[in-house]
Order: structure tokens, then sequence, then C-alpha cells
């Protein structure tokens, strides 16, 4: 299996192997409209190499998940973890301790967004990434309440 990034084709040597364009296609099996097209599209992983790949990439984050809650002796901050950039795309609104009433009423989403942002914000030893996650939250929250046709209390 190719690594990530790998090359197998260019298009020289392509050229070099096949007398011509139309040959190069019909025996690769591949459509496309110029070398360097062909030369891309043998080098795009299989769906199979793909799928391996996101799996390693699952092992590594699930390793590196357990790494820190072990290193956190107990207390290791879960919404914290959450709030990371590397993490925040991949959280539910669950991770944040955010209830489902939170997504009906917008004072309920505005009451959690105060308490993440007391305890996140720079000011009081949260970092700036953090914040700058609990903001997004907090629109997301708010599009949500809209969506679910809650109400602005």
């Amino acid at each position: 299996m190719a690594t990530q990034g790998e090359i197998k084709y260019t298009e020289i040597n392509l050229k070099e192997k096949y007398s011509s364009f139309k040959e190069a296609k019909a025996r690769l099996g591949v459509k496309a409209r110029s070398w360097k097209a062909l030369a891309a599209k043998l080098n795009e992983p299989k769906p199979e190499e793909e799928i391996e790949l996101l799996k390693n990439r699952i092992k590594q984050l699930e390793a590196e998940n357990k790494n820190l809650r072990d290193s956190a002796d107990g207390n290791f901050d879960e919404v914290g973890f959450w709030l990371l950039d590397r993490n925040f795309d991949r959280a539910k609104f669950e991770d944040f301790g955010v209830s489902e009433k939170a997504t009906e009423m917008e004072s309920e989403a505005k009451k959690i967004y105060k308490e993440l942002s007391q305890r996140y914000h720079s000011d009081y030893g949260g970092l700036d990434e953090q914040m700058a996650n609990v903001n997004k939250l907090k629109k997301q929250m708010l599009s949500v309440v809209k969506l679910n046709g809650g109400m602005g209390l």
C-alpha cells in the first residue's frame, strides 16, 4: 500500500512507458484529458487505502486521548479538552454539557455560554483557542435554537 503523499506515477515516466497517450489510457483503463491529469488520477489513493489511513488516524487520536487522560491524574478537564482547536470540529453539544433544553431556548444557550466563557476566558486561565471555540459554540447553539423555532426568552 502506498503511503499518503507518495507519487507512483509522473508525466515523464508515463510518457516513457507508453508510446501514446491513447495507449496509456487504454492500458490503464483511466479517462483523462492530459498526461498530467492521467498521472494525478493514477496517484489518487484507492478507497480501501483511504479507509485504512482513516482507521490509523483514529487509532492515533484514541491513543493521544488516552495519554492525555492518563497524564491528568484524575483532574482531566473534558470540556476544556474538546475546546481545543484540533478537537472542536469533532465534538458534539453533549461534550460541552449542553442539554437539549439549551438548544430550544435562547436564554439557556446564553447561560451555558456565560458559564463556559467565565471558565475558559484567558483572564481566568483559559486559552485563546478555547475561548474562540466557546464563541463558535455560542453561534452554533443560537443557530440550532433558531432552527428549532425556540423561544427567545
